[in-house]
């Protein structure tokens, strides 16, 4: 491909001919990058602009930078290195983002994984072949990948897409992280609908303020036709006020799309849900107030894309449950097993609350903090889990680079003077037996944290690790202890 096509869209300073063919496009100097288009990235820890020379010297043909080079380089240079990278990619797989018939990006802290999958689940009942990006998987046509990243890098995000539309998707759901937006890995991306569902804390310690936070998913409403905003959260205000597109609401009470007359049960949550002059009822069969909001978003959205809302609503009645989103592991025993993904405060703290509205005994929760990451939420969670849970187990979770034993020490800050029992077992699996051995018939016990994720990572890198295994072998050793 020739220089000068990849460069289409993008404002530039030439300081090299442009018509010579270009074999690959990379940003990491550990790669081979003869016959490539090199892109300089600034990064947290490291500034590939100081490569250039050695960069080209390996061969590269171009370089994209933000400065000028020395004299011999051959280069370009633009205002934002990571926003051409972006249309660098798209251009090279033949910018398949505009392609689609629909697409619909959702950010927020929470509910972006099963407002994916509900939406999901309406538009192939309309009839759409839907491409999926999201923290759980990728789903390109009949193909499933993991999901390293929620939202992945331009170079696996634009191959994706056009895998999509060689699978003969018209329809892309895609989440859209804070980083995503912060690193303009989606700024070619022609969104239908953005939807926000909620803000609370989480990734202060990339973000650094929740303000910064809140203004990066914002940049989500001046890249969509129309925006979906959740009236009922604090932050809708500043996300209405900064939309740079026309805006629809959505919540429990005053909003375009409203919920009333909610019924919450263990088999799920029942509403009505108000339109204009449209009226439906709804049923989805996932418990948790959450449900009503991120049902609500799916329903909307589906709705703002030409969707009847009778199918819509339909749909949503008889899909299945979201992967680690409050799923509930079958076993041997007369105790619930709940896995959720909740690894922020207000996930922990809602799902806690959806437990205790429920039918039970006493509730049991094992969770952790992950390493690396915000250490602030970690004492706030410590108190979440104590106060929700009848007993909190302390434990590991991705502790990364960091020492387990100091990341619970910041945990436990959160459990003092706590009136309910909790204890700390540093090893994960443990933690989880102990929990199940001490639940008795009626009991619920809640692993929080991982959810969908069959891998834990630590110093030395990451290894396949299922809660899902752990809770299953505990029932069939029990079992068979009991024959």
């Amino acid at each position: 491909m020739k220089a000068r096509e990849l460069l289409t869209g993008i404002e530039f300073e030439a300081f090299a001919p442009l018509n010579g063919d270009v074999t690959s496009v990379v940003t990491d100097a550990r790669k081979p990058v003869s016959g490539a288009l090199f892109v300089c990235i600034r990064g947290t820890k490291f500034d590939t602009h100081t490569l250039a020379k050695e960069v080209f010297d390996a061969g590269a043909v171009l370089l994209v930078s933000e400065e000028k080079l020395d004299e011999g380089i051959p280069h370009v240079v633009v205002a934002d290195t990571r926003a051409a990278l972006s249309v660098i990619w798209a251009n090279f797989y033949g910018n398949p983002q505009n392609k689609f018939s629909h697409v619909i990006g959702i950010t927020g802290t929470n509910g972006k994984t099963s407002t994916s999958m509900m939406a999901r689940a309406v538009f192939e009942a309309a009839g759409h072949r839907v491409g999926l990006i999201g923290t759980t998987k990728y789903v390109v046509g009949d193909r499933e990948y993991d999901a390293p990243l929620t939202t992945p890098a331009p170079e696996d995000l634009f191959r994706y897409f056009a895998e999509m539309i060689e699978a003969g998707c018209d329809t892309l759901i895609m989440e859209v992280s804070s980083h995503s937006l912060s690193q303009k890995r989606v700024e070619t991306i022609p969104f239908t609908v953005g939807i926000f569902t909620n803000l609370t804390q989480d990734h202060l310690d990339y973000h650094g303020t929740m303000e910064a936070y809140r203004k990066e998913k914002e940049k989500l409403f001046s890249m969509c036709r129309v925006g979906l905003i959740n009236a009922d959260d604090e932050a809708s205000v500043h996300f209405l006020a900064s939309a740079k597109c026309p805006t629809y609401t959505y919540g429990e009470g005053e909003a375009a799309f409203s919920a009333s007359e909610i019924c919450a049960a263990v088999d799920g949550v029942r509403y009505r849900l108000t339109f204009r002059e449209e009226s439906y009822d709804v049923s989805v069969p996932i418990p948790g107030n959450f449900t009503v909001y991120n049902s609500l978003a799916a329903l909307s959205a589906a709705k703002l894309c030409g969707i009847d809302l009778s199918l819509a609503v339909s749909a949503i009645a008889t899909m299945d449950g979201v992967p680690g989103r409050v799923e509930r592991l079958p076993n041997t025993g007369d105790v619930s097993v709940i896995l959720d993904y909740a690894h922020t405060p207000d996930a922990l703290e809602n799902v806690l609350k959806t437990l205790g509205d429920l039918p039970h005994g006493r509730i049991f929760v094992v969770f952790g903090c992950g390493g690396d990451r915000d250490p602030k939420k970690r004492p706030i969670m410590g108190r979440i889990a104590c106060a929700g849970a009848d007993c909190a187990i302390v434990t590991s979770d991705n502790p990364r680079t960091e020492d387990p034993e100091a990341i619970i020490a910041d945990i436990l800050e959160g459990c003092k003077n706590s009136p309910n029992l909790y204890a700390v077992i540093t090893d994960r699996t443990e933690a989880i037996r102990r929990a199940l051995t001490d639940a008795k018939a009626g009991d619920v016990v809640l692993l929080a944290g991982k959810g969908h994720e069959e891998y834990v990572i630590d110093k030395t890198g990451k290894h396949p690790y299922s809660e899902k295994k752990i809770v299953r072998e505990f029932f069939e050793e029990k079992h068979e202890g009991q024959l």
